[in-house]
């Protein structure tokens, strides 16, 4: 029995990742490698040793890319389930995640890798994962799946910053570290944790501009994280306000650069888009989290025409009801409908990819990338119809890898 190194995976749709669908398209392998892809006519051949793989009734597309999840938090997957009160209360949730974590312990490493099983099931191929807990860097141990794992760190009292930086010194240069939100993590923390991810060479997400309440205390150090932070133990007279939008003062920490990224970005103004642009840094929206949590929805429209694709992400199932990113799709359609499926396909894909430094490897179609491609079933009978399809269809859609 001949054995193939090289296969040419036909289907009557497939979408190399640049916003282009070709029909009657093929994608030509070799030890899992994308060698070349196109129209099927064209590529039949061009290999005659290549195993003939037909994808009838599917579309191949590039794996998915999620930019920002919390697997730790997956064991408390009630509170993404529950209700939430109208308007917005960020930190009422953050006072129940607290006491839920608390109840529960700090994660499962079960449920943790069952999130992670459910995300590639579902086409995705990377995940950069946030977590308190050193432990959980290892969920991604033995996945197909690219975790990249950041170990989050508070701490806003100058007491509470000091211990922290007493802990960062003592973990392995191995571990990438990052701070949590501007609100959590105070200046000396979120200084040092950024200068030693430039030093090791890691990616440094951030939760910012999530929510009003957030906004609102930096300006003025008042509201209901004022309220929250006194619960806790901080004196609100002692944290520094900056006074000025989470952007600004990211930027007055010298925070900002092509290895940031901002997740959420919901209360942000033109002037802030700006200046994200000046300093290239990145921008991962969660909408399905911030429909969850109802702190808004991140202009999407404004990133766009001053030239910033965000990526997508989840968050966690603690603010969100599941992890799946052709959810995410499905609700930014729905939030901007003005916005075209070719471009919220890109988010999902190229521009994680690319975000998280995987862009060589995963998010597109293309000679040299990764042979590890999801066939989704889809009934489209036009390209117009693939991309609208693929963005809307949510739950519904159904895949199996190419491997």
């Amino acid at each position: 029995m001949q054995e193939y190194e090289r296969y040419i995976y036909r289907a009557p749709f497939v979408v190399p990742g640049q916003g282009e669908v070709l029909a009657d398209g093929a994608v030509i392998t070799e030890h899992g490698r994308v060698l070349a892809v196109g129209p099927y006519a064209e590529l039949k051949d061009t290999v005659a040793d290549a195993e003939p793989v037909d994808y009838e009734g599917h579309v191949i597309v590039p794996a998915l890319v999620n930019a920002h999840a919390h697997l730790e938090l997956s064991h408390l997957a009630r509170l993404g389930r529950q209700a939430r009160p109208r308007p917005a209360d960020l930190p009422g949730w953050i006072r129940e995640l607290l006491a839920e974590r608390d109840l529960r312990g700090s994660f499962d490493p079960d449920e943790a890798r069952f999130a992670l099983a459910r995300l590639y099931a579902g086409g995705c191929r990377a995940v950069l994962d946030i977590g308190n807990d050193p432990d959980a860097r290892e969920i991604g141990d033995g996945f197909k799946s690219t975790v990249l794992f950041h170990l989050e760190m508070l701490g806003l009292s100058e007491a509470a910053q000091e211990a922290a930086l007493v802990r960062l010194a003592e973990l392995p240069d191995e571990l990438c570290c990052t701070g949590h939100a501007p609100y959590s993590t105070g200046p000396r923390l979120l200084t040092a944790l950024k200068e030693r991810a430039r030093r090791l060479g890691c990616l440094f997400p951030l939760h910012l501009a999530e929510s009003a309440a957030e906004i609102e205390f930096l300006a003025t150090g008042h509201g209901p994280f004022r309220d929250f932070l006194a619960e806790r133990g901080v004196d609100p007279a002692g944290v520094a306000i900056p006074g000025a939008s989470p952007v600004k003062y990211l930027d007055r920490l010298g925070l900002l650069d092509e290895k940031t990224i901002c997740v959420h970005a919901v209360q942000v103004d033109e002037a802030d888009i700006a200046l994200l642009v000046a300093r290239r840094a990145g921008v991962c929206l969660c909408p399905g989290s911030n429909r969850h949590l109802g702190v808004g929805r991140a202009p999407l429209p404004a990133f766009l025409t001053q030239g910033i694709l965000p990526a997508l992400g989840t968050d966690s199932l603690a603010s969100n009801p599941e992890l799946s990113l052709w959810r995410e799709m499905a609700i930014l359609r729905q939030d901007h409908p003005g916005v075209g499926p070719e471009v919220i396909f890109a988010m999902a894909t190229r521009a994680g990819a690319d975000l998280l430094g995987l862009g060589h490897e995963l998010g597109r179609i293309a000679p040299g990338v990764s042979a590890s491609l999801p066939a989704v079933v889809c009934a489209a009978t036009s390209v117009a119809e693939v991309l609208e399809y693929l963005t809307t269809a949510g739950q519904e859609i159904r895949l199996e890898w190419i491997e």
